[in-house]
């Protein structure tokens, strides 16, 4: 009975708590929404320049396959200082240049080259126009003047449209729920000491354990139910991007999910003494974990210690899980792999932060 009348106090102080409370809402409603909506990783009206020394028929109609809203093109460049000019003052991400007898050579078989000039201040939309350009020249030369002995006919699985608002809508789900369970175990336990409660629990006859649960276990359930919440309201109807799996399934990992990061968030509170270290030690310690789980650069591209690393972040777990139930619509139970390493980490993490925290009081 002691324990519900936790929980029910937990509860009660975290929706009195309206700093929290609002920080809780605005994560999981128009964070989600505007890294959704607002991050594009499509290349979407780069703008660029030709040099175009030909002028043939064929150089024109090779421009005009650059369509938009892809490309916006702003005109014609006369020579190499105008090329420099606007790229130095970042008028254009890119610029193609197109040789002499550039149609001529091309119809005689002989080989020619056209450059892509790229502005390499913009890392992403360089890429991205590097890599569209590219493609765009093979397809009109190899179109027009003679057929490749092989024809390569992409399909994308799970994500037709290659659209980054899926991945980002669920991504930054993810890394809400994440900060938000290091977050609020913490504070509720370090709020106690700054009210000067601790003394009174370490008298009363209730263990420091219990009182260390019941912590964790209110936090974990807030965090469930503004998960519900963004999953089907803020994700599902306002992004309305698709969910292909089960949401039971979905919860129920994220409530394993959330037995394991409390044990960070406990570990957390043993070494604050206020909210301003809370929130320090919080952002120092989702930093490594954002960055080994595989959320913001692919696992396989990192360096080899930091992939053997990343072993140790339960969010390259989640993450798994998640993505796999929530886009490719795969059932919880073959999961398997995702479900023990987080059953394993999380008794161990659980178990650790529990322990350091009830030492420290």
């Amino acid at each position: 009975m002691n324990f519900f009348i936790l929980l029910y106090k937990e509860i009660v102080q975290f929706l009195r708590n309206r700093g929290l409370l609002l920080f809780a809402v605005y994560a999981f409603t128009l964070d989600i929404y505007l890294a959704a909506t607002g991050i594009d990783l499509t290349l979407k009206n780069a703008s660029f320049y030709a040099q175009d020394f030909d002028n043939s028929y064929t150089s024109r109609e090779l421009l005009s396959k650059f369509p938009e809203p892809y490309f916006h093109f702003k005109g014609y460049l006369l020579s190499d200082k105008s090329v420099e000019d606007v790229l130095l003052k970042d008028k254009a991400v890119g610029v193609i240049r197109i040789p002499f007898n550039f149609e001529k050579k091309l119809k005689k078989g002989d080989r020619t080259e056209i450059a892509v000039i790229v502005n390499g201040a913009e890392v992403s939309a360089s890429y991205l126009f590097s890599a569209y350009a590219t493609q765009i020249i093979y397809n009109f030369i190899t179109g027009r003047f003679f057929k490749p002995p092989i024809e390569v006919v992409p399909r994308i699985y799970f994500n037709q449209n290659a659209s980054s608002k899926l991945f980002m809508a669920y991504s930054e789900l993810l890394t809400v729920i994440t900060l938000f369970l290091l977050l609020l175990p913490a504070s509720a336990v370090v709020l106690e000491k700054e009210r000067g409660n601790v003394e009174m629990l370490t008298v009363s006859p209730l263990p420091n354990i219990v009182f260390m649960v019941a912590k964790s276990v209110a936090m974990g359930l807030i965090v469930l139910l503004f998960t519900a919440f963004a999953l089907f309201f803020t994700v599902e109807r306002v992004v309305a991007v698709p969910f292909r799996g089960s949401e039971l399934d979905f919860l129920l990992l994220t409530l394993l999910y959330v037995f394991t990061a409390s044990g960070l968030s406990m570990f957390i509170a043993s070494l604050s003494e206020n909210m301003l270290q809370v929130s320090q030690l919080t952002i120092l310690l989702l930093i490594p974990i954002l960055y080994l789980s595989g959320n913001w650069t692919p696992i396989e591209a990192m360096p080899k210690l930091l992939q053997w690393l990343s072993v140790l972040s339960p969010l390259k777990y989640y993450i798994d899980g998640a993505l796999a139930i929530a886009i490719k619509g795969v059932p919880l139970k073959e999961l398997t792999s995702d479900i023990l390493a987080l059953t394993l980490q999380g008794g161990a993490l659980f178990a650790l932060g529990n322990y350091f925290m009830v030492r420290k009081i």
